[in-house]
């Protein structure tokens, strides 16, 4: 009986899993940064593998003048850190309607995001912060991105 009941709950989680595999795209007038941030745009981010356990992904974007980045996140949903291209270690977990990061930048700023997706997995809100080295306060945003593939 006890497999059966286990069974059953791995079925049940299985079928409640909703992947966001595919192409987000900042959407710039519902995003709220404080004043003063950097000039964050053509912001597309490529999830490749996203299967409950697994998450792959690139985030393309580009920084005021500077030219187009790239970084790369080849990791899982396990709570441990998992380097991106660019040197930083990011932890991400599931939560009840999307997904929680930490993440740790080589320059020791840290931070978060909360992400939660609608009920179509079409919008993501995600809630985050961070705080670069010797700063008292924390930036806190919200970004709002469109599944637009």
């Amino acid at each position: 009986v006890g497999g059966v009941a286990l069974a059953l709950a791995v079925t049940a989680q299985a079928k409640s899993y909703v992947s966001s595999k595919g192409e987000w795209t900042l959407n710039v007038a519902e995003t709220k940064y404080p004043a003063g941030f950097p000039n964050i745009h053509n912001h597309v981010m490529q999830v490749t593998k996203d299967d409950g356990k697994t998450l792959q992904y690139t985030d393309n974007f580009a920084i005021g003048d500077g030219p187009m980045q790239h970084v790369t996140l080849d990791g899982a949903f396990d709570g441990k850190p998992h380097k991106m291209s660019n040197g930083q270690d990011m932890m991400v977990v599931l939560s009840e309607h999307g997904y929680h990061d930490q993440w740790i930048a080589p320059g020791g700023t840290t931070g978060w995001d909360n992400c939660d997706y609608s009920k179509h997995v079409t919008l993501m809100t995600c809630h985050a912060g961070f705080i670069p080295p010797g700063a008292t306060q924390t930036v806190t945003f919200s970004e709002v991105w469109n599944k637009t593939k």
